[in-house]
């Protein structure tokens, strides 16, 4: 009776690995099944030799993970895996794992260290080379086995990203090109004040430059007046030559690039830029900047793109109020969230309840001949740099919009939160 126990025993548990390596072999993604057993008995040994810090032991020892890169082996693989990598045979993918994270210097050395802190999953995104010699994108997904299951076997699936990214590149290019437009959109409603101002340091220049010939001309050049007004020409050609160069990287197309920045000195020259369209539409802009605001990280043609959007928008809104109640006030704010903020409101009629819902999508607009699209590029730069844009009516009247984004400590924090499960930056619609 014992000995019948023990066969069924036996057949069962034969029938259970056959039910379990099917279900390997017949999943629609491509898996590896690595033999665990040489990853426990390194982890051993080490916790054996006290060694609290992984990182810092792998800094000093990186040969360990050529190790474990050659100890640890793939005993199995579906076929899926075998057309990924552009193989012929499974025996090609049989023996050390190190072939799964040649394309991505450092991917084994964090797998090796997600598997020694205990984590359950690792996931990653990473570069692969095939067999047939491409290089392709993947998502790496790995399960490490604990106590009470299997603890002979790592599963690592690879999904193909190759497609993903095309897309995502090619929706990232679109709306670069949209964003693009938006600014010289922008910046054509902007024609007569960019002309002014660009007029004004112009026209100093030539009555300066008069005026010193006239004191050269004379029977006696009066030398120091000359040296004054040629100070005067320089300091206004400086000025021409700023104007210009906030207009040329307005007008530019190029990739965004992040860098750190004073979040008042952003908003401040977007209000020198502004400066002569509010004048001319006799709109007073009233601000009032925190002092002493953490650093962001971010664009700064971008974020300049979202605020001068913003105020360009509040400008344009008050065309029908009387001229002694136009005025903009602009703010910027830490918050408690550790977030700095920038609030703008006008007194213009506020936003239409119907239209509340509806403002930040594409195309949508109310000024003739408008794109409707720079409200929606303003939200697609705020999620792009982690922080969002609400539309709301004061109380008071007038329109109400508040743009926000993280400082960089925050989202240094942040980004470290989710280091173990990097995402590819995906710009929304």
């Amino acid at each position: 009776m014992e000995l019948a126990l023990t066969e069924g025993s036996v057949i069962e548990l034969d029938a259970s690995q056959k039910r379990y390596c099917n279900l390997i072999s017949y999943l629609p993604i491509p898996v590896w099944q690595i033999d665990a057993r040489p990853a426990e008995r390194i982890f051993d040994r080490l916790k054996a030799s006290s060694i609290g810090d992984l990182g810092t032991y792998l800094d000093e020892h990186p040969e360990l993970v050529d190790l474990a890169s050659e100890v640890l082996r793939v005993f199995a693989v579906n076929d899926e895996a075998i057309q990924l990598f552009g193989g012929k045979h499974c025996s090609e993918f049989l023996g050390p794992v190190r072939y799964l994270f040649a394309g991505t210097p450092g991917s084994a050395r964090r797998v090796m260290q997600a598997h020694a802190s205990g984590a359950r999953n690792h996931v990653e995104e990473l570069e692969v080379k095939t067999f047939d010699g491409r290089l392709i994108d993947v998502l790496l997904l790995m399960t490490f086995p604990v106590p009470g299951e299997r603890l002979d076997t790592t599963i690592l699936m690879m999904i193909d990203n190759t497609a993903r990214l095309e897309a995502e590149a090619k929706l990232r290019s679109v709306e670069a090109d949209f964003s693009h437009a938006a600014r010289l959109s922008t910046l054509g409603e902007m024609t007569t004040s960019i002309a002014h101002e660009i007029k004004q340091p112009l026209s100093a220049i030539l009555m300066n430059a008069q005026t010193s010939l006239r004191y050269l001309r004379k029977a006696e050049p009066n030398l120091e007046k000359a040296e004054q007004l040629t100070s005067r020409i320089v300091e206004c050609a400086q000025r021409a030559s700023d104007i210009i160069g906030r207009i040329q990287d307005m007008a530019g197309k190029r990739a965004p690039t992040n860098t750190l920045l004073d979040f008042n000195d952003v908003v401040e020259q977007c209000l020198v830029f502004l400066r002569h369209e509010s004048e001319e539409k006799d709109v007073v802009i009233k601000a009032r900047l925190q002092p002493n605001l953490p650093l962001i990280s971010g664009d700064r043609i971008q974020l300049q793109q979202v605020i001068v959007n913003l105020i360009v928008n509040s400008i344009q809104a008050m065309k029908a109020a009387p001229q002694t109640r136009r005025e903009i006030h602009v703010e910027t704010s830490l918050g408690e969230t550790g977030q700095v903020a920038f609030s703008i409101r006008d007194t213009g009629t506020g936003i239409p309840i119907d239209h509340l819902a509806h403002i930040f999508d594409g195309f949508f607009t109310t000024k003739e001949g408008g794109l409707g699209i720079g409200l929606a590029i303003c939200q697609s730069i705020a999620k792009a740099h982690g922080g969002t844009v609400t539309a709301a009516n004061h109380p008071e009247g007038g329109a109400l919009f508040r743009f926000s984004i993280p400082t960089e400590s925050t989202a240094r924090v942040n980004n470290s939160a989710f280091a173990k499960y990097p995402t590819p930056e995906i710009l929304p619609n």
